[in-house]
């Protein structure tokens, strides 16, 4: 909003899709490792199939 680096990484307790956009967006310069938030935000948007992991076989991408 204020082009301000996020301050909280904790994870969220319920995450929709529409937030597991916007928290990838906040949290771009994070590392996945480190940022709790951005973590569940990647496995939100996987399980919704709305990113496919870097590395995924196109069977893995169809189950």
């Amino acid at each position: 909003m204020y082009n301000l680096p996020p301050t909280d990484h904790m994870p969220l307790p319920v995450m929709t899709v529409e937030e597991a956009h916007r928290v990838m967006q906040d949290h771009i310069d994070c590392l996945i490792t480190l940022c709790p938030r951005k973590r569940q935000a990647k496995a939100r948007l996987v399980e919704e199939a709305r990113l496919i992991p870097a590395g995924a076989t196109s069977v893995e991408v169809r189950s």
